[in-house]
């Protein structure tokens, strides 16, 4: 899999540096995280171990790769987001040299490529990824990622990181909870959203998250696609509401990683919030 600069066309089978490219869940629960997704899903899971000597489970579905699932040895849960880079050790010296600070220094997983995760000015985390030529990673499908957002609340710092890393453009929208919401562009093609969270609604543990969008199936929808997280020990963080992007709702899976769910089929022109939607619950 190759990756290239912005300023040319990507061939088929080639991605644009900074393009969303992989999803990483860290979990204190891996066995109760895959029960979960399973269930939701139906993904099935193939183990791996990285350079590091770290085990890996690459969920997949239909054959193909979706994410892959890690233990953490403390009690925290939550998703990363991989932005693809055709040199992870070059780009890793890069985001340094803009504040960024290295936390998990690249490393090489099979299958999957060279990645590496890192701290940014303004305290968001996020992974680097150099794939590997055999890379094969499902995107815009049920079960797989659809969007990412970065809610942040030092958002010109993140904008002004991001942006300098891999050339994104922004358009500046407004929703009706007031958050400012930018599109980030590369090219005429939008990869992913910054949300900006306002001061006066923050408290000491408020941090950046980023808010991962996994696909349902338009035969099963969001709301039934709820009610079996439900039933498999998750809990609603917004309830199913229409937005733009599609049918969404916002979760938390069993070990604490928030997610949402979007049904892109039910796409609409409205910017629908749902009455319990509250992005600064951590």
């Amino acid at each position: 899999m190759g990756v290239v600069p912005v300023d040319s066309a990507p061939p088929k089978w080639q991605l644009y540096a900074g393009m969303p490219c992989w999803i990483e869940l860290i979990t204190p629960d891996l066995d109760r995280a895959c029960e979960f997704y399973t269930a939701l899903f139906g993904w099935r899971y193939e183990q791996r171990r990285a350079s590091d000597g770290s085990e890996h489970l690459i969920a997949t579905h239909d054959d193909f790769p979706v994410a892959s699932l890690r233990a953490a040895g403390e009690d925290v849960a939550g998703w990363r987001l991989f932005l693809a880079t055709g040199d992870c050790r070059t780009a890793c010296e890069q985001a340094e040299s803009n504040g960024a600070t290295v936390t998990v220094p690249p490393g090489h997983l099979s299958g999957i490529g060279t990645k590496a995760v890192l701290t940014d000015p303004s305290d968001v985390e996020f992974g680097l990824l150099e794939p590997e030529d055999s890379w094969q990673f499902d995107v815009g499908l049920p079960a797989t990622l659809m969007w990412a957002e970065l809610l942040t609340i030092k958002a010109q710092t993140a904008d002004l990181f991001f942006q300098e890393l891999f050339g994104y453009t922004a358009t500046q929208f407004g929703t009706e909870n007031q958050l400012d919401y930018s599109v980030w562009y590369l090219g005429e093609e939008s990869v992913m959203a910054r949300v900006s969270m306002l001061r006066d609604h923050i408290n000491g543990e408020t941090e950046p998250h980023w808010l991962i969008y996994l696909g349902v199936d338009s035969n099963i929808g969001t709301d039934e696609t709820v009610r079996r997280a439900i039933a498999a020990h998750g809990r609603v963080r917004a309830n199913p509401y229409d937005s733009s992007l599609g049918r969404m709702a916002v979760l938390r899976d069993p070990t604490g990683a928030r997610f949402a769910l979007v049904d892109a089929s039910e796409a609409s022109r409205g910017h629908g919030i749902p009455g319990n939607y509250d992005p600064y619950e951590d």
